[in-house]
């Protein structure tokens, strides 16, 4: 338990000498992050509808329009528009007239998508902690004992 009086006291002194910096920060830019940070929330919350609603139709589909500045994304049930998350004021025919109907996605496709991204953001990552484990040596220029 040694270290939390340690901690309390290092999260004091940085807080009288960077607070006043911090409090300044966020009163220019706080409001931006903060309307940001609600945005991504609103898109991730209408592409998760989405995916969840073409699970439910027959040969359900979803394709992301970007309509007026935001990501909609709407629902196929076979070539018909069913629905759009978030709901658009243009009808749904008018916010697929121009869109490339060839990329729309079926939700399995979307996970598997998904996890692609996921394992290649991880290998990206191995090299850096490979590095951060044995900080003297470098795996791909040092000769391997043979074996």
């Amino acid at each position: 338990m040694g270290w939390v009086g340690l901690t309390v006291k290092k999260a004091a002194k940085l807080g009288v000498k960077y607070g006043p910096h911090a409090a300044a920060a966020w009163k220019v830019g706080g409001s931006h992050v903060q309307d940001a940070a609600q945005t991504a929330r609103d898109n991730y919350a209408a592409r998760r509808s989405a995916i969840q609603h073409a699970e439910t139709v027959v040969d359900g589909t979803v394709l992301k329009i970007v309509y007026q500045g935001t990501k909609v994304w709407v629902v196929f049930a076979g070539d018909r528009p069913l629905t759009s998350y978030p709901q658009a004021a243009q009808s749904l025919e008018v916010l697929v007239a121009d869109a490339d109907l060839g990329k729309r996605m079926t939700p399995q496709q979307i996970r598997e998508q998904a996890v692609a991204a996921r394992a290649k953001r991880a290998a990206r990552s191995v090299p850096a902690k490979a590095r951060r484990l044995a900080p003297g040596k470098r795996p791909d220029r040092d000769e391997l004992p043979p074996g």
